[in-house]
């Protein structure tokens, strides 16, 4: 049968990459690729991102049905663990993993986590479990008034139940009309949607892992910025690294561990999104992956190379210990601060020039592109993390300068500011015109991190 071998579902993003460097450099293990997308999967013996590893094989798959595949893998492959590098695949990934006895964790916890309602019953059902928000999952508009007619909703929350990357959620009051929650409720009409009581006040992330024990260690936690803008009262602007010795890091740490323990989760990192308010810390939503927006990257930088959160993920998925110690380095974590910082477009437009990119590389403080901008790419006014034109890292010994940094990158990257190059645009992809083909080649994707850069938000 050959190498054993770990399985990547869709595997289109940097953190697939980086799980399937891990998995070859250091578990000595072969990859194999399982595709949903027709059109990634005919263009995958030429990706440039998983070329490095050389996949043993490429697979179609559709989603939800991937357990259908497991007769093949197992006839042909020595499969030892599933990959979910991103959210649209971590319940296949777990389904698959139980049908070739490899599972990772039981695929009816995983199940909540792409269930928003579900999870945050189970949890409001423990005794002396951690402080849950009101929610009710609802249908139609009548489902919606009946839920403010019981007196839980004065201010709330609209989003898809099994939604991820901060889309199509929706704020609304006692004064919003029946017309904007239907319409609302129209961009969720792909599964049932999720009522929140709206929370008020100042938003984190927290990051880690559960180990094979059930143990929850939390390894970076950010203060997420806010800004009003193109119709949102509320989108991320930019991610603050807390330091250790900050209170709110104990706080949030603290409340991260109680719900991720209570949500009977095994071996997977996590990402959690919470509110601090007057009366203490309230999950927004957990998730069953590493954190997007290259928030698995920072890992290794925060803690001064001592910790790979690709490694200590790996060694989970597998049951197994890492190759080499793998523990947060603390003083390393407090020494500097890392701001993630997002762009807010507000028109829609097709990027037919860049300016200011290579001038925002090279300052002191730049550390790598989550996003970075594309010729070609159509951008759209920003309502979440997917829209925003452009990502990037900061890494800076005090605020001023991350503060002083952020506001130079913002100034300098400008879209189509010079006469825009022709280009022609097909159904199905874009050809950039030799011209601006040789801009590409002057704007190098400069990166000070030991990690690939690329899209990474989730």
């Amino acid at each position: 049968m050959g190498r054993p071998v770990v399985a990547l579902l869709d595997p289109h993003n940097p953190y697939a990459a980086s799980l399937a460097r891990v998995a070859l450099t250091h578990f000595d293990l072969g990859v194999i690729c399982l595709w949903s997308d027709e059109d990634r999967w005919r263009r995958a013996e030429t990706s440039e991102r998983m070329r490095p590893v050389r996949p043993v094989a490429h697979y179609r798959y559709v989603p939800g049905q991937v357990a259908a595949l497991t007769r093949t893998l197992m006839r042909r492959h020595d499969v030892v663990a599933v990959l979910p590098p991103h959210e649209s695949v971590v319940l296949d990934a777990a389904v698959l993993a139980e049908s070739l006895d490899v599972a990772w964790c039981d695929p009816q916890i995983v199940r909540r986590f792409r269930d928003k309602g579900s999870l945050k019953q189970a949890l409001r059902s423990v005794a002396g479990g951690p402080r849950v928000n009101a929610s009710v999952v609802v249908r139609d508009l009548v489902d919606v008034r009946r839920a403010q007619a019981e007196g839980s909703f004065v201010r709330f929350v609209l989003k898809p139940n099994d939604g991820m990357n901060n889309n199509r959620i929706g704020f609304f009051g006692p004064d919003s009309t029946d017309d904007e929650i239907r319409r609302h409720l129209a961009l969720c009409e792909r599964g049932p949607t999720l009522m929140e009581e709206f929370l008020d006040g100042q938003e984190f992330c927290v990051n880690g892992q559960v180990g094979v024990d059930g143990r929850v260690t939390v390894h970076a936690v950010y203060r997420t910025r806010h800004v009003a803008a193109n119709g949102r009262p509320q989108l991320a602007a930019r991610f603050d690294l807390v330091s250790s010795t900050d209170p709110d890091f104990d706080l949030t740490a603290s409340y991260a561990r109680c719900v991720v323990a209570a949500t009977g989760l095994t071996r997977s990192p996590f990402h959690m999104e919470l509110m601090v308010d007057a009366s203490g810390p309230c999950l927004i939503e957990v998730a069953a992956r590493h954190g997007g927006v290259g928030m698995a990257y920072d890992i290794a930088d925060a803690h001064g190379g001592a910790l790979d959160a690709f490694v200590v993920a790996l060694a989970a998925y597998l049951g197994q210990p890492a190759p080499r110690a793998q523990k947060p380095d603390w003083s390393a974590y407090d020494s500097r601060g890392l701001r993630i910082v997002c762009a807010i477009n507000e028109r829609s437009s097709r990027i037919g020039s860049v300016s200011g990119v290579a001038q925002a590389e090279a300052l002191p403080e730049f550390l790598r592109w989550v996003s970075r901008p594309t010729l070609g790419a159509l951008v759209t006014p920003t309502v979440d993390l997917p829209s925003s034109p452009w990502i990037l890292t900061l890494a800076g010994d005090s605020p001023d300068r991350l503060e002083a940094a952020e506001a130079t990158a913002r100034s300098l990257i400008r879209f189509n500011r010079r006469p825009v190059d022709s280009f022609q645009v097909g159904l199905r992809a874009h050809t950039v015109t030799m011209r601006a083909a040789r801009r590409v080649s002057l704007l190098p994707a400069v990166t000070r991190s030991r990690v690939t850069s690329g899209s990474a938000v989730h």
